[in-house]
């Protein structure tokens, strides 16, 4: 593997600088110009965004479903749902439906165009976990930044790895090991299931820093509840655990989230033809709002805040130093997945921002501990 990414997780310093939680954080100061805005509520979508697998939009008239696995312009959802999920033709209230309820599926949508990296980004987005039709939900959804001088049209593994790292199925020798995305940079996982906080399936393989849970793969996941960062990757080398919410730094479980609320939201049915306006109303409580920001350069932090709509705003749940070297322009995208166990999982209402205004050549400086 290349020793550049060993050096990333290393030069960390802790493979947890946890940040602390629990206290409400204002919007960044003087946010630059805006670069994508994408609402994902109407019948058709940006066309710089690449569907794959699952991902549609329930803002259009439902129809087939995509087939599993394969790129695609973003369209209508399947016309057999699973799970509590929003009504189709719904625009302007529809959302990107990454995942229905229905087992092994998966979900991906990726923004293949460049955007700048060295004035930092500020992305916000509204997401949804819920709906599962099994004992319990899973897996999750990433974010993820990729190298922008690579074309951006092909998820990770999925499963425990979300879409963005490497995966070797199970851990089994004799398994097909299945690459992370390309040009990996910075995975986000808001992580239901909690597989990926662990180093199970091969997951990080090459890292010379490890996560805490170990390399075994665990049932159950090591990691419920849990945000985790994962850093540059290629291939099936890399994406090397940076931090994660969780305060437990040692081999020893369990390791328990120090999120200020749950990533999961209760909502377990929706009543047969239900308007688009009702269903919006249904889903409000259930939605989380994700910020994230790469700080300008030279020495860029990130920092990951969430409002639960619990009416405590922004809280701030993650912040560390962004791997090295940062790569001259970001591409980015968000996946979600089932397995045998399953989860309604949406995506709205995405802002993507330089942090730095216009014209603002200074560096930022680091935010107060």
């Amino acid at each position: 593997m290349r020793h550049g990414l060993i050096r990333v997780a290393a030069s960390i310093g802790a493979v947890l600088a946890v940040a602390s939680t629990g206290h409400a954080v204002a919007a960044p100061a003087g946010p630059g110009p805006v670069l994508v805005d994408e609402p994902f509520t109407r019948a058709t979508a940006d066309s710089r965004f690449i569907g794959y697998g699952a991902a549609c939009l329930t803002g259009a008239t439902r129809g087939n479903a995509p087939q599993e696995g394969a790129n695609h312009a973003l369209s209508g959802c399947r016309r057999d749902p699973a799970g509590p999920v929003p009504p189709g033709g719904a625009a302007p209230r529809g959302y990107l439906q990454l995942t229905d309820a229905h087992p092994e599926v998966t979900g991906a949508v990726m923004f293949d165009s460049p955007v700048p990296a060295r004035d930092g980004l500020e992305v916000t987005f509204e997401q949804w976990q819920y709906g599962n039709t099994t004992r319990a939900p899973a897996d999750g959804i990433s974010f993820f930044l990729t190298d922008g001088a690579r074309s951006l049209h092909t998820p990770g593994a999925f499963g425990g790895s979300l879409g963005y790292a490497q995966k070797l199925p199970g851990g089994r020798s004799d398994a097909h090991f299945v690459p992370g995305v390309g040009g990996g940079y910075l995975g986000l996982g808001f992580d239901v299931l909690g597989e990926y906080f662990g180093d199970g399936e091969r997951r990080g393989n090459g890292c010379e820093r490890r996560s805490p849970a170990g390399t075994e793969f665990r049932v159950p996941a090591p990691g419920p509840n849990i945000v985790t960062a994962r850093g540059p990757g290629n291939g099936i080398d890399g994406y090397c655990l940076l931090d994660a919410t969780t305060s437990n730094r040692s081999a020893t479980g369990p390791w328990t989230s120090s999120l200020p609320g749950r990533l999961h939201g209760d909502l377990r049915a929706m009543p047969a033809r239900v308007t688009a306006k009702k269903a919006e109303s249904l889903l409000e409580p259930v939605k989380r709002v994700v910020r994230v920001v790469v700080t300008p350069a030279p020495n860029p932090m990130v920092t990951v805040d969430i409002d639960f709509q619990d009416d405590e705003g922004f809280q701030r749940v993650l912040r560390f130093p962004a791997p090295q070297p940062v790569p001259a322009a970001y591409r980015f995208g968000f996946a979600a997945s089932t397995g045998p166990l399953t989860d309604v999982q949406l995506i709205r209402k995405v802002v993507l921002r330089a942090q730095r205004p216009a014209g603002d050549e200074e560096s930022s400086e680091s935010e107060d501990e």
